[in-house]
Order: C-alpha cells, then structure tokens, then sequence
C-alpha cells in the first residue's frame, strides 16, 4: 500500500511540473534547438526519476517535444521507466517458490513439533552414594583414586586398628574372666547344697533326742500324778532340762539349713549375674571386632569415584564423608510444565541430547512422575492464602530412564544438561 501511494503522488508531481512547463510553453516562446532548453529538460528529468507521467492529461504537444531530438544529432538522457512486477515472470516464480516454502515448511513443523514436549529445564541425575567411615582413627592407606572404576567390596580405605585390637585383646579377657566366675560361682552353689544337706541331717538327732526328752518328761509327771513318792522332783527336773537341750540343739541344727538355703539362693543370684557379665563382655568383644572389620572401608556398588576428600595419614571420624560413588546407572529428571503433562505418560518414547556430547542421541523413555509440583517441597513453601497469590505455571519433576547402555562410554555424569523430547502423540 506505501508503494502504490508513492507511486501515486509522483505522477500527481510530475503532471503538475509537465502542466507548469507548458504554461510556461505557452506564455513564452522558447527555442527548442537551444543548449539552455536541453539542459533544463534534462534536469527535470533526473529530477522527476526519468519517467513520463503517462498521465492522460498530458497535451499531445508536450509527448512530441518529449520525443523530439535536438539538432546536431544530440539525443536525451532520459530513462525507459522500470518493469512492473507482472513483466517480470522469473522473479514471479522465485516470490512463489518462497512463499510456498514458507508455508510448506510451516506447516511441516506444527505437525512435526505438536507431537512432542520438550525443555530445556532437565539434567542428568543419579543415586549417589557417599563413603564415611563407622570408626575412628587414622587413615593408613587410600587405595583408589579419582574417577577409578571400581566395584561392590572394593577396598577403598584402610583405617589404623591397632587402638581397637588393643581394647579387644582387652575385652577378650574380661569375657574369659567372667566365664571363670560364672564356673566358680556354680561350684559354690553345689557346695551350698551340699551344706543344705548336711544342716538338714544334722537336725534329725536333736529332733529325736527333744522327742525322747518330752516323752520322759511325759512319763514322769504322769507317774508323780499317780504315785507321787515313786518318782523324785530331781528326776523330772532333770527332765525338763533335757528337753530344753534338745530343742535348743534341733533349733540350732535348723538354723544352719536356713542359712545354708540362704547361701545357695545367693549363690545362684551370683551365677546369673556372673552370666550377665560374660553377656556384656561377650558383645563389647564382639562390637570391637565388628570395628576393626570396619576399619576397611569397602564399596557397595558399582560405579566411578568422585569428590574424594581423604588421604593417608589424615584423622578420620565415624560419619565424616570421605568420597563419593557415582553409579554406572543414570537417569534424567526433567522439569516439565504442569501444562505440558496433558498427554504425557508413562512409557513413552524420549530422545535426548546432552550438552558433554551434543552430536550423540539418547534413548530412554518416560519413567515416572513426581506426585506434586517442585515448589510443594522446598524449604520455604509459597503461602498463596496470604493474599498476594500470582498465578505461575510449576514445574514438575518427571524421571526419564535411559535406555542406551553407551551413555556409559561418555563423559556423562549428574547435574549435567538435557534437553529431551518426549513423544506424546
């Protein structure tokens, strides 16, 4: 529309300049042979683009002076107009071909880039484990290095025991010590019982001499009773006194069976404590060697060493992180769009592109989602009942496992850049 118009309000100029000039014509006769004539109508020429008006309203006068050459054989400067577009059919062709490329490679790419979602918000990712060591000490040898391949029960670490076999030669001991008291105090209970015995048979003679000392006692009041002069007082006082005998001697006989009955229960107490400590002893033996079998530091999987922080010679402590494994198996969390998890599902078909190796394409397939959105589990979560809520599309986590075994043979590692696509249609 802008070169239509300009092409417009040249023509309306060039008819006004052409009407001016023969006006002019008309008022003045002018020597059309003359130099001056030639060099004012070249000049507006040039200045008028070199195109005739072909304004309808020119005067048949101006055409023939337009065409008319001066004498002396000189011809005019001016210009043949330009070809419109519609003389031109090469470049007609080429406009088309353009344009119908466009649209066709347009088209190509919705119906292409509809059947996949992609971001760019992804990175590799993996169960890293981290070493620490379950004693302490000193590090006496450091067996693997950075970036080393290693497998499940590789030594990584050896840890300084000597301290440690110490105090186990040490609680060794002690549990033979108390094995030894428990043997003793179990020999002490059967001599208890054996005093039990003896006490409980050293009652039955007192028992029968109280027996026969009541029974003479008996006999003799009975007597007195009948014939008072056939039994003397001096008898049954002696009687009397027999029978005391007696009792005091069953009466002691029967305190030493409770005494050797009390000394056989605490005897036995001192066996089960015996035993108790032959218990304790026995695990504090057993948890010492357990340490100095921790004291070297082994792998539980698969995978490259990475951020080790350890070296021989350096003090160790229970928890302190000494390296890291990487495991051979990765994944790829990529944080998708809530909007682009409409037709997204588990199972489907992903390729990858990985910024280490941007000329190599990966497998895998989606794995599974997150059941929730990253925000809902930072540290701080947004308060959106606090009225300043801002409506932002989340993003949420989606694990893609990969299913190309030669991810292995790159330099791919967690935290580094993916761009996936999943394909959804």
């Amino acid at each position: 529309m802008t070169g239509q118009k300009t092409l417009r309000l040249r023509r309306v100029i060039n008819a006004f300049i052409t009407r001016r000039v023969t006006v002019d014509y008309e008022q003045a006769p002018v020597d059309v042979e003359a130099p001056e004539y030639h060099a004012a109508r070249d000049s507006e020429s040039r200045r008028s683009g070199g195109k005739k008006t072909g304004d309808a309203r020119r005067s048949d006068g101006d055409k023939d002076e337009a065409t008319k050459q001066p004498s002396g054989g000189e011809t005019t400067n001016e210009e043949p107009p330009p070809k419109k577009l519609k003389d031109r059919p090469v470049l007609l062709v080429v406009v088309a071909i353009v344009i119908l490329a466009a649209i066709a490679g347009g088209i190509i790419y919705w119906l292409d880039a509809r059947q996949y979602e992609t971001t760019d918000d992804a990175y590799v990712d993996g169960h890293i484990v981290r070493i620490a060591p379950e004693v302490a000490g000193y590090v006496r040898e450091v067996r693997v290095d950075d970036n080393q391949l290693v497998g499940p029960r590789t030594v990584l670490v050896i840890i300084d025991t000597a301290q440690n076999s110490a105090r186990y030669a040490g609680l060794v001991a002690q549990a033979k010590q108390a094995r030894a008291t428990v043997v003793q105090s179990q020999a002490q209970v059967g001599a208890t019982a054996q005093q039990i015995a003896a006490a409980r048979a050293n009652v039955i003679q007192p028992q029968a001499d109280l027996i026969k000392a009541q029974a003479d006692l008996a006999r003799y009041r009975t007597l007195l009773a009948i014939e008072p002069a056939a039994v003397a007082a001096q008898q049954i006082d002696t009687s009397i006194q027999a029978v005391g005998s007696a009792r005091g001697r069953r009466d002691a006989a029967a305190k030493q069976v409770r005494q050797a009955e009390a000394q056989l229960v605490s005897s036995k107490a001192q066996v089960g404590a015996d035993r108790a400590a032959v218990t304790a002893a026995d695990a504090n033996a057993r948890s010492t060697a357990i340490e100095l079998t921790h004291g070297q530091v082994t792998s539980p999987i698969f995978g490259r060493v990475a951020n080790r922080a350890v070296d021989p010679g350096s003090y160790v402590s229970p928890g302190q992180q000494l390296l890291a494994i990487v495991p051979l198996k990765l994944y790829v969390t990529a944080n998708f769009k809530e909007t682009q998890l409409r037709l997204m599902r588990v199972g489907q078909p992903v390729t990858m592109r990985i910024d280490t190796v941007p000329d190599v394409e990966f497998r895998g397939h989606v794995a599974s989602f997150q059941q929730g959105a990253g925000q809902a589990f930072a540290l701080l979560p947004a308060e959106n009942a606090t009225g300043n809520f801002v409506k932002v599309v989340q993003r949420v986590p989606v694990r893609i496992a990969i299913d190309s075994p030669a991810i292995q043979a790159y330099p791919v590692g967690p935290g580094m850049s993916v761009v996936p696509r999943v394909k959804v249609r």
